[in-house]
């Protein structure tokens, strides 16, 4: 049997191995060069647009470099005045709520001595005001807390509402706040606060960017929501509530705190006092509205 001969393709792809290895382009390149000649390297001065865009280009970040350096202490400047009269405004709002506490305080024991002779009228003001919230609560009740969950990892995955990885979660908004606050209500509370701001029938609890406002004053995590009234109904009411099962399932999922004990007693603050908003009937020597005349056109 005789051997097969090789195929046209084999003998092909063998002849440029073979070329490659014995026949190297060297010596083409070689004559390109001579054929090319010396050719010396170009100089910037060759290329003026080139020089020209690299002075601009640096002259101008030497400008900007120069006017952040020279605007930063002035931003830092006016963000340390404006942190002063931020904390400044602060103070004066707790000062003037101390002096109006004192004063509601001293108001009470006078309209108490003008009406010790009516006994009934005296206990009926007294549980008005305890609900106006113009007085300081002090019983039994219930406290809720509230908290944000910790700082999450760069490789966490994104929660509930929550920011991208990394960031501070903000998970507690103000529907959390007044969802419980309703709940307490609901259950028989008779006066409520949130950190330390009494909550009043005219109370309002909003979310400002990532700030949440009661009556307009900023709360922060923990949000400590306390109520006075029977301590065990309270307790009772709230943990059979969906309020409750609902915050304990995100305690599992988010991280959130979430707690609520009884207390055999309580303090909350009062209210500021506020000038209270009064409707008024409209005077009849009030100038009465125009009435319109209908004129008739002919054709």
């Amino acid at each position: 049997m005789t051997p097969k001969p090789p195929a046209a393709g084999d003998q092909l792809s063998a002849q440029l191995l073979i070329d490659l290895v014995t026949n190297t382009l060297d010596p083409g390149y070689a004559a390109a060069a001579r054929v090319r000649g010396h050719t010396p390297p170009r100089r910037w001065s060759d290329r003026p647009a080139l020089a020209v865009g690299c002075v601009l280009i640096g002259f101008t970040l030497v400008v900007a470099y120069s006017h952040t350096n020279r605007g930063a202490p002035e931003a830092a400047k006016v963000h340390n005045d404006l942190v002063s009269r931020v904390r400044a405004a602060q103070h004066e709002v707790q000062r003037l709520s101390a002096q109006a506490q004192q004063l509601n305080s001293a108001l009470t024991a006078l309209r108490d001595q003008a009406l010790s002779g009516d006994a009934t009228l005296s206990r009926q003001l007294d549980r008005d005001q305890l609900l106006a919230g113009q007085t300081a609560a002090v019983g039994p009740g219930l406290q809720v807390v509230l908290t944000e969950p910790p700082r999450t990892s760069a490789s966490a995955p994104p929660r509930r509402g929550g920011p991208a990885p990394g960031d501070v979660a903000t998970i507690l908004t103000d529907r959390d706040v007044r969802s419980v606050v309703n709940e307490l209500w609901a259950d028989g509370a008779e006066a409520i606060s949130v950190n330390d701001v009494r909550l009043t029938p005219t109370s309002a609890i909003r979310f400002a960017g990532n700030a949440v406002l009661v009556d307009f004053a900023p709360v922060t995590t923990p949000f400590t929501i306390r109520a006075i009234g029977n301590a065990d109904v309270l307790a009772t009411n709230f943990a059979s509530s969906a309020v409750a099962s609902r915050y304990k399932t995100l305690a599992g999922a988010d991280g959130i705190g979430f707690d609520f004990t009884e207390h055999a007693k309580l303090t909350l603050p009062a209210s500021p006092a506020t000038a209270p908003r009064i409707a008024h009937r409209p005077s009849r020597t009030a100038t009465p509205l125009p009435t319109p005349t209908l004129t008739r056109t002919t054709r």
